[in-house]
């Protein structure tokens, strides 16, 4: 259940930051955000996994800490680096009605699957009465 709530409030700031894009197309100097949580909620749901690496010499890469679930937060970022218009905005309305669509795509399914595991619960307590 923790792992659908954390999705469901992810979804629901990409989608927050999806109408904040749209929303400021005509803005000047405008740089789009992104979030991504994907891969970070991946790691966190492999925290009890242990780790084949471990670092042999402090010059290695620091190998990255798993995340706990409670602690788990999407990062948003801002795209400086692009440049699309001459006003030097870079958001591209079709690629965020794309990203909105499919957003709206994955906040829906796991709003439904939460819906079908609490309506499971409630089922086995009632044991099975109406």
């Amino acid at each position: 259940m923790l792992v659908l709530q954390k999705s469901l409030d992810a979804l629901a700031v990409q989608h927050n930051v999806i109408a904040n894009n749209m929303a400021n197309i005509d803005t000047p100097m405008f740089k789009r955000s992104v979030v991504s949580f994907q891969d970070k909620l991946r790691a966190a749901l492999n925290i009890n996994e242990p780790s084949p690496l471990w670092r042999t010499h402090p010059k290695h890469f620091p190998i990255p800490q798993a995340i706990s679930l409670d602690d788990f937060k999407p990062d948003i970022q801002t795209l400086h680096d692009t440049i699309g218009r001459n006003d030097g905005n870079n958001v591209d309305l079709e690629m965020e009605q794309g990203i909105l669509a499919e957003n709206n795509l994955l906040y829906n399914s796991l709003s439904d699957m939460t819906t079908r595991y609490l309506a499971n619960i409630r089922h086995a307590i009632s044991e099975g009465r109406q």
